[in-house]
């Protein structure tokens, strides 16, 4: 007998017991309607045993004359709760009398068919997590997928419906949408992405680990992230976050590779030094790919160092320049020397090459002096002389100066009314014992003559040593002593009165001597 029929008579047998197949009866008939009947058998184990259940996927309604109808005494609600939580959906009844069962059924909120929970007091759904007693439904332990509508119904004509939301919020998920790691070349542009999943919906931010993102803000809003012109402070590493208030944020990394030719600068572009002295010079070396690192000196390569600059392994070098070594550590390239002889001064440059091109630093290694610095007053304090007092850096000892000066004004307008400088001046003068040596730092005084009272001068000094002079002086100002100048600058015609002004105080200091 076909399967579907057995069950459609099962069930007239059960909605009808008080009445025998085929026999008349005068009480008020109730009218069955079936429609669209679907049974399946399904079987759910617990504690053990088992049991069969009917699975129905049908409408049908009872009609019964003189009978209220049910009315649910609920209003339409909404439930939120937090995955995990308990929810108690309610379809009370008010005038539960007669023959009609009450269905409760689901419309999933992410759509889908519309799925039967329970008819009457029989559970339908195999799920466990869901209970029900007498009108009400109880789910335990929520889950995302629960979230929905709830029909609580009786199919009668016209039906009778009432409707529950249940929302079931989550904390959020996030992932990448574009590789974990991304190489970019230097000026070139590169969007992250990233995808949220949560309820509610999740706000997106980026950070960048290693400080400030490019922008110079501390975060961005969004699913999206371009960086546009990168250089190599765009490197690092970039989070996309998702917060949307429930448990904890959610974050999924992508890190930036910039890949850009050689940036190289010399520590110090000028180092003193002398013989027997060690000295390092030392070059700012940055690149993507790491670039190699090679060095010359005048123009012609060094030979291979005791130490790899790619691959930190030791290498073996000649005998005659075993007073050279190369090392790095991190983005510091160096060249050491130990000791310095006469030969090894000269012009080094470090040359960094790596895919995407190649740059160089130029480091002078000298005995030549520091150019020397001024420290005496701008006021001399002399009328026509002043003394100069400086201070220079040598490996060696200093041997002569130079002083070139001149006046700023020398007091005449011209036709076009500008003020001209005067002419400059020098004078030069070999040293010995009077300059004072501590170390490397050498001291000297030196007093000018001959110069112009109440006047304004500039000058600027160079000092030498046995190889060679040192560069000019910053420029100096100074003058000589202003007071001098009104006394000389007294007219003929004053001198009378000057004289009467002497005698006056004369006399005066001869009364009170006689006192």
């Amino acid at each position: 007998m076909d399967v579907n029929l057995c069950f459609s008579l099962l069930t007239l047998l059960i909605l009808a017991p008080q009445e025998a197949v085929g026999e008349a009866t005068t009480e008020p008939q109730t009218h069955l309607h079936l429609s669209t009947a679907n049974f399946r058998l399904g079987e759910e184990h617990a504690s053990g045993l088992s049991k069969t259940y009917l699975n129905y996927d049908y409408d049908y309604y009872y009609q019964e004359p003189g009978v209220e109808p049910p009315t649910f005494m609920a209003r339409p609600q909404t439930f939120t709760v937090e995955v995990g939580q308990s929810v108690i959906i309610p379809c009370d009844v008010e005038n539960p009398s007669g023959r009609n069962k009450l269905i409760i059924k689901k419309q999933p909120a992410s759509g889908g068919s519309e799925k039967l929970l329970s008819v009457g007091s029989d559970k339908v759904t195999p799920d466990p997590r869901i209970d029900i007693k007498g009108s009400r439904l109880t789910i335990s332990h929520t889950r995302p997928r629960d979230a929905g509508t709830f029909l609580c119904q009786f199919d009668l004509e016209p039906p009778v419906q009432l409707r529950h939301t249940l929302d079931v919020q989550f904390a959020p998920t996030v992932r990448a949408l574009v590789p974990p790691e991304q190489h970019v070349a230097k000026g070139n542009s590169v969007t992250l992405e990233c995808k949220a999943n949560g309820n509610p919906e999740p706000n997106i931010r980026w950070s960048h680990q290693e400080g400030r993102l490019p922008s110079g803000y501390h975060t961005s809003q969004g699913p999206r992230l371009t960086l546009e012109n990168v250089d190599r402070r765009a490197e690092g590493t970039y989070l996309c976050t998702a917060d949307n208030g429930i448990g904890e944020p959610a974050s999924a990394a992508m890190s930036i590779t910039v890949e850009y030719p050689p940036e190289v600068v010399a520590e110090k572009t000028i180092v003193r030094t002398g013989e027997d002295d060690n000295v390092e010079l030392v070059c700012i070396v940055h690149g993507r790919p790491a670039p190699e690192v090679v060095w010359t000196r005048d123009g012609q390569s060094l030979p291979d160092s005791i130490m790899d600059t790619k691959l930190h392994q030791p290498r073996t070098h000649t005998a005659h320049d075993a007073h050279m070594t190369q090392n790095h550590v991190a983005h510091r390239h160096i060249l050491s020397i130990k000791p310095v002889t006469e030969k090894d001064f000269g012009s080094y440059v470090c040359i960094a090459e790596n895919d995407h091109g190649k740059e160089s630093a130029v480091i002078q290694m000298t005995g030549l002096p520091k150019p020397p610095v001024i420290t005496s007053s701008p006021n001399g304090g002399e009328s026509d002389s002043y003394t100069f007092t400086m201070e220079t850096e040598s490996y060696y000892p200093i041997t002569e100066f130079i002083i070139k000066y001149r006046k700023t004004h020398p007091g005449a307008w011209h036709r076009n009314y500008t003020v001209m400088a005067g002419k400059w001046r020098s004078f030069s003068k070999i040293v010995g014992n009077e300059v004072v040596q501590h170390g490397t730092r050498h001291s000297l005084a030196y007093r000018l003559e001959n110069l112009e009272v109440a006047t304004d001068y500039m000058a600027m000094l160079r000092v030498r040593n046995k190889y060679g002079w040192s560069s000019e002086s910053d420029r100096f100002s100074f003058f000589t002593k202003k007071a001098m100048a009104v006394l000389q600058s007294t007219s003929g015609t004053g001198c009378r009165e000057t004289a009467w002004a002497f005698l006056l105080l004369l006399l005066l200091a001869l009364s009170l001597t006689a006192m």
